[in-house]
C-alpha cells in the first residue's frame, strides 16, 4: 500500500500545534524526566530520527530517515499474538535550543484517531523532560470493543517511549 496517499482519518488535523482540544476524544499527557540537560542533543536525535520508536519495542518503516513535515511512519507492533499496523503522518517538526519535538497524525488504517506531540524541554534548573500530549479515540472495532486493553497498550507504548529516550550511563 502506498501510505504516502492515504488520508488522515480524522478532520481535525493540526489541533495539537494550534492547542486545540477537539471533543469527543480522549485527551492525554504523560511527562517524566529523561535524565540530564547535557543529553538533550543525543534525545532529540533519538526521536526525530525513529529510534525511540524502534527501542520500544515497534517495528517503524518510514518515507524518510529523519522526521520532516509530511514524512510517514507505519509502525508494527505486536499485542498478544496479534499484529497491529498503526500508519502517520508527521504534521510538525520543531527545534529550538532548549526545546524539539514533532506532532504526528493517525491515517486510515490506524486502529485509533487522533494526534500525538512528543516534546522534549531543557530546563535550566532541572532536567531534561519528554511530555508526550495529544487526543485520541479508538476507530477501529476491535479497538472500540477493546478499549480498556486499549488504553493499557497506549500506557505501555508511552512508558516504553521514556525508557527509549532515558539517557544511558557510560
Amino acid at each position: 500500500m502506498a501510505w504516502s496517499d492515504v488520508p488522515f482519518s480524522y478532520p481535525e488535523v493540526g489541533a495539537v500545534t494550534r492547542g486545540e482540544r477537539p471533543p469527543g476524544y480522549e485527551h492525554f499527557g504523560y511527562r517524566a524526566s529523561l535524565g540530564a540537560a547535557a543529553h538533550f542533543p543525543a534525545a532529540v536525535d533519538d526521536l526525530l530520527s525513529w529510534r525511540m520508536h524502534e527501542r520500544s519495542g515497534i517495528r517503524v518503516t518510514a518515507s524518510a530517515p529523519v522526521a520532516a513535515a509530511g514524512v510517514v511512519l507505519v509502525q508494527r507492533f505486536r499485542v498478544g499474538p496479534v499484529v497491529l499496523i498503526a500508519p502517520v503522518r508527521v504534521i510538525e517538526v520543531f527545534r529550538g535550543e532548549d526545546q524539539a519535538g514533532l506532532v504526528y497524525g493517525t491515517l486510515r488504517g490506524h486502529p485509533e484517531q487522533g494526534e500525538e506531540r512528543f516534546l522534549i524541554e531543557r530546563h535550566p534548573e532541572g532536567p531534561l523532560t519528554l511530555t508526550i500530549s495529544g487526543f485520541v479515540r479508538p476507530v477501529a472495532w476491535y479497538a472500540r470493543v477493546g478499549a480498556p486493553v486499549t488504553h493499557c497498550v497506549q500506557r505501555m507504548i508511552t512508558r516504553r517511549y521514556l525508557r527509549a529516550l532515558r539517557a544511558r550511563e557510560a
